[in-house]
Parts: structure tokens; C-alpha cells; sequence
């Protein structure tokens, strides 16, 4: 049985991401306020990489097949949407080198989201 890849899931897959990115940071900001945890890029490629993993799982979940497809796609859509709001919100250039490591990141936990998200059975 072969199931139609479906765009559909990949707009949805980009938006849980976005949200759960947005959800992790004020989890994560307000742990900065209140506590004596240091700033790092680490951090925030943590959650940049969990958001995309967790997005990606669900996405793939939901399309039964090809995986790995839908993993990469929400991890692409990902960082094509951070691109864009970070083009209107910030008038700076972007560094090249962050946007490869954080490219890298999505595609590689978009990946591993996507394919894992298959291999869980469906019920």
C-alpha cells in the first residue's frame, strides 16, 4: 500500500516545530531569569535541533511513509521560516557560518525525527 506524500503535513510539521521552538525558549529564557544557568549557542541549538527531531517525528508518524522525506522537508520548511522572520526582524546580515550549523541541525534531527517517526507502529 502505497500512501501520496502529503504537503499538507509538512505546513503542519513546520508549525509544530515553530511552536515547540517558541514554547522551549521562554521555558528556557525564564530558566535564565530565575537561576544561574550561563547563555550559550549550545543551548539554543538545543533547542533549534529538539523542536525540528520532535516536528519531524509526528510528521512522519502521521504519513505512515517516507520518513526520511518528511523529516527533511519540515527541517527544510524550518529553516526556510527562521530565514524569513529573521530577514524582517533583524536588519543585519546573516553569518553564513550559523545558518550552515543551523541548516546542519535541522536537516540532521529532522532526519532522525522523520525516520524514527516510521518505525513506530501505527494503531
Amino acid at each position: 500500500m502505497s500512501k501520496s506524500f502529503q504537503f499538507s503535513l509538512i505546513i503542519k510539521g513546520t508549525i509544530l516545530a515553530t511552536i515547540l521552538a517558541m514554547l522551549l525558549s521562554l521555558v528556557f529564557g525564564a530558566l535564565l531569569s530565575f537561576t544561574s544557568i550561563p547563555e550559550s549557542d549550545l543551548s539554543i541549538n538545543i533547542i533549534f535541533g529538539f523542536s525540528v527531531f520532535i516536528a519531524a517525528f509526528i510528521t512522519a508518524y502521521q504519513g505512515g511513509t517516507r520518513g526520511l522525506y518528511y523529516g527533511l522537508s519540515v527541517g527544510i520548511g524550518f529553516i526556510i521560516l527562521v530565514l524569513i522572520v529573521s530577514g524582517i526582524l533583524w536588519s543585519d546580515t546573516p553569518s553564513w557560518l550559523k545558518l550552515a550549523e543551523k541548516t546542519i541541525i535541522a536537516l540532521l534531527a529532522g532526519g532522525t525525527g522523520g525516520i524514527i517517526g516510521v518505525l513506530f507502529p501505527q494503531s
